[in-house]
């Protein structure tokens, strides 16, 4: 069994688009760290993933730097096998981290909403001022010591109109792994939609285009969507176990079943399912995991619902205040994401695209891909 753990180094709701320390952040100990990292040895000791958080996590990078030694000790005495992730906006990536990353093999991933006028209007440091040029800097540093790391990108409904444009400029840049999230809890209106609309088929030209020239690229939504058309009736949306195969630690050691739900790692207590030092309680964790698992009413009735991104519990949280219940924003990106990328995917198979065939129909390309690369 394969366990996530979601370690929240360093907590801030402002802390993820600036880099300067804070007033009033909530930050972990060395202490809470220890014991989180034995609690996590009771979970999966033959496999756990742990990921740090912020805020800004690399503002305690001397704790990042502690629990990859504690948990080498670990491995080393009770055989405990662990792998490591990090989001980061990368303000304070240098080359001692990454050096530190290649060796432990920590797997590094960037903030980056695309070209200037995308990343500044929702990117600033304390003074006001827009991280495009340092965050530039921090990509290009990233890819050369991981050239297959991956750029997250955040959509907002005043960016959205830099959308194509910041996929290409991060593809260009460098990128492989591009994975583009919405922010479902933004302001959207008819206007934002009708932009989001035009966005999408210029990026289904352009997913077109680079397939059919054989590039090697990974963007999300796209692919899981395409997933999703080929197997039909086959294909089983994700859904979202909360507490069951990951957790999330805040700052003082609340367990909490996702990490949409540390905030401040102080205020939300009402959604925690326990604490390292004691381990889950038991009621609060089925709680939630019950929660997770009923849908929508209205999702029920759709021809969508299959393939629908509707059963994410913490998403659904986040936006309307209830686990089942799905925004109308979400709803209607879906609806004008499926027919789109359906198109793209039906004409790259008709003309038996070799990358296409490849990424989609061989279960063996991603380890084919990474051998090819390494040679």
């Amino acid at each position: 069994m394969h366990f996530t753990l979601h370690v929240t180094a360093d907590c801030n709701m402002r802390c993820s688009y600036c880099y300067s320390p804070l007033k009033n952040r909530s930050e972990m100990s060395d202490e809470t760290l220890s014991n989180t990292l034995d609690f996590a040895s009771t979970l999966s000791p033959e496999n756990t993933g742990i990921i740090f958080f912020g805020g800004e996590p690399l503002l305690k990078r001397k704790l990042i730097e502690y629990a990859v030694d504690e948990c080498k000790k670990r491995k080393d005495k009770h055989g405990y096998n662990y792998h490591f992730k990090i989001t980061t906006n990368g303000m304070l990536l240098d080359d001692c981290f990454l050096e530190f990353a290649e060796v432990n093999r920590v797997i590094v991933a960037l903030s980056f909403d695309g070209v200037k006028n995308a990343h500044d209007a929702c990117r600033s440091d304390l003074a006001g001022s827009g991280t495009f040029e340092k965050t530039k800097e921090a990509a290009i540093l990233l890819l050369k010591y991981q050239p297959f790391a991956s750029v997250l990108m955040t959509l907002n409904p005043e960016t959205i109109e830099y959308y194509f444009e910041s996929v290409e400029f991060l593809h260009k840049l460098g990128f492989r792994y591009i994975i583009a999230s919405m922010n479902y809890a933004g302001s959207w209106q008819d206007k934002h939609l009708k932009v989001l609309k035009r966005e999408y088929k210029k990026l289904a030209a352009w997913y077109e285009r680079s397939t059919i020239a054989e590039k090697k690229f990974y963007f999300s939504p796209f692919e899981m969507k395409i997933a999703s058309h080929i197997k039909g009736e086959e294909y089983k949306c994700f859904r979202c176990a909360l507490g069951k195969k990951q957790v999330s630690i805040g700052p003082d050691g609340t367990i909490y079943p996702c990490v949409q739900f540390v905030k401040d790692g102080i205020s939300n207590k009402d959604y925690s399912i326990g604490h390292v030092k004691t381990g889950f309680d038991g009621n609060k964790r089925n709680k939630f995991y019950k929660l997770s698992q009923k849908t929508d009413d209205e999702c029920e009735k759709c021809a969508l619902k299959v393939r629908c991104n509707n059963s994410c519990s913490c998403l659904n949280w986040q936006t309307t205040g209830k686990f089942h219940k799905v925004s109308d924003f979400l709803c209607e990106h879906e609806r004008i994401l499926f027919p789109i990328v359906d198109k793209t995917a039906e004409k790259l198979y008709r003309l038996k695209t070799p990358m296409f065939i490849q990424k989609h129909y061989n279960p063996e390309y991603p380890l084919l891909s990474l051998i090819d690369e390494s040679l």
